[in-house]
């Protein structure tokens, strides 16, 4: 056995689908927040957050694994969150690369655009670069019958990316992304936020207000 700590700044930004995927699983886990971040920085592999710190329970030994992906597809596998098809577990993982792509993006707006130019940026990201994810991803989730789950039957960690990925989405373009502008999609947002383990987390003291 093996207790967790997400080690992540009081938000929920690049941990939060590493969150989901503990929630989903109903695996305990404690948030780690830094106290000194300056002096902190160095003890990561990458100099970096998320970090997720994994402690033996026999052996008291831990592993700090790093980068929000490598984590998230860990716990995913660990915890049975991935789609059962080899081919569907390679196709899940190229879903998880375009949400990657469109959460950059929208970072890139909200904290690397200047204040002046940031009206500008988000009308662009609105109509040129929403639209795209909105079609591959309706293409997708209409191919496997457009019930909220990109590719078999069950919610993977996929659907908890997407699900915050549309959460986040929705604070900087808001409205853009709803049952009636993305369907299918919101679907798979639906899916999630009715999963019974998450519905309780998203009701629970230890969701992040921001």
């Amino acid at each position: 056995m093996a207790s967790y700590q997400v080690y992540y700044f009081p938000a929920k930004g690049r941990a939060e689908t590493i969150r989901l995927v503990l929630e989903a699983a109903g695996v305990a886990y404690e948030n780690k927040y830094p106290a000194d971040w300056a002096s902190e920085k160095s003890s990561l592999p990458f100099g970096q957050l998320p970090a997720l710190v994994i402690t033996d329970d026999k052996t008291k030994q831990t592993t700090t694994l790093a980068q929000s992906a490598a984590i998230v597809r860990y716990l995913a596998r660990k915890y049975n969150l991935v789609a059962a098809d080899p081919l569907d577990a390679a196709l899940s993982d190229s879903v998880w690369e375009s949400v990657s792509d469109v959460t950059n993006a929208m970072i890139n707006v909200v904290f690397r655009t200047a204040e002046a130019d940031k009206p500008a940026a988000i009308e662009k990201f609105k109509n040129e670069i929403l639209p795209h994810f909105i079609k591959a991803h309706t293409a997708l989730l209409e191919k496997n019958g457009n019930k909220g789950i990109y590719f078999g039957d069950k919610i993977t960690y996929v659907e908890l990316a997407v699900f915050n990925a549309i959460d986040s989405l929705e604070k900087i373009v808001p409205g853009a992304l709803t049952a009636t502008t993305a369907p299918a999609l919101w679907k798979v947002h639906e899916a999630v936020a009715n999963h019974d383990k998450i519905k309780a987390y998203l009701a629970s003291p230890r969701l992040h207000s921001r």
